[in-house]
């Protein structure tokens, strides 16, 4: 018998509602999240579909304690951390990482990668200046990047290059979690791959669990292992991607999958074999 999948994340109810001002002036109420409830487990790639505004960056942000709750509860590693002030969540921020989309406005154009990289191990404090230096060079060896992009700062790189150099920046803390919002939109599609299968083999090789958003459904395809479908911050559809992909069952979800051809052959092909 298979062991059961190890819980690593539950969100649990998490709200979240914004006040805006609309074209009158007047105050409206818009909810990024209504009462979303998931688990992600160790060493597993969800992905997140949805449209813009959707909610997917807010639970990312509420997740990472980048935006406080109205209620609801985010658990990880068995410790509630949604309610923690900054300073006691502070042991936890550096297992608990994100990957933004655009690669270059989320570097300090002053900083070298090297200095970069470095920054985000500012938290790991078992490890003394040389060891992290040494660390470094083996991160950017893990994202086939070679030792020569330590000294370089961001203008000097190209696109998938500052992507590959952000995921060792997310993993250089060693972390449990990293939330991947469109980490590929930017980029060619000829560097997409490369990416995916770069993310892959690194989550066999640190066995960390990603959220990875995408409005590309043949990647959530290829890299999930389960899909959380959120519309208008309600999540309205879960499931293993088979059943997802082959048998929606929200007419959101079938809409989504609709407007591409994600899945179309495999669905008629169960519907002909039901017809005979």
């Amino acid at each position: 018998m298979m062991a059961a999948p190890t819980p690593l994340i539950t969100v649990d109810a998490a709200t979240k509602t914004y006040k805006l001002r609309s074209r009158s002036l007047r105050r409206v109420n818009m909810t990024a999240l209504d009462r979303i409830s998931l688990v992600i487990n160790r060493g597993e790639t969800v992905g997140l579909v949805g449209e813009s505004g959707s909610g997917k960056s807010t639970l990312g942000r509420a997740i990472l304690h980048l935006t406080d709750l109205d209620s609801g509860k985010i658990v990880y590693n068995g410790n509630e951390i949604q309610s923690l002030s900054e300073s006691e969540f502070r042991p936890y921020r550096r297992k608990l990482q994100m990957v933004f989309q655009n690669p270059l406005t989320s570097f300090n154009p002053m900083m070298t990668m090297e200095s970069a990289l470095l920054d985000s191990m500012r938290l790991v404090s078992e490890l003394d200046l040389n060891t992290k230096r040494r660390r470094v060079l083996q991160l950017l060896d893990q994202v086939e990047l070679s030792s020569r992009f330590a000294t370089l700062y961001p203008y000097e790189m190209s696109g998938g290059q500052l992507q590959r150099a952000a995921i060792a920046r997310a993993l250089a803390p060693d972390p449990d979690f990293i939330f991947l919002d469109e980490p590929t939109a930017a980029l060619d599609m000829s560097i997409r791959g490369q990416i995916i299968n770069l993310l892959l083999r690194l989550q066999r090789e640190t066995s960390v669990s990603f959220i990875f958003v995408s409005h590309d459904l043949r990647l959530i395809r290829y890299i999930a292992d389960r899909v959380l479908v959120m519309y208008q911050g309600q999540l309205v559809e879960s499931g293993d991607k088979a059943q997802i992909f082959d048998h929606p069952q929200h007419a959101y979800t079938q809409k989504l999958l609709s407007a591409t051809f994600v899945g179309q052959a495999e669905r008629a092909q169960a519907r002909s074999r039901t017809e005979t």
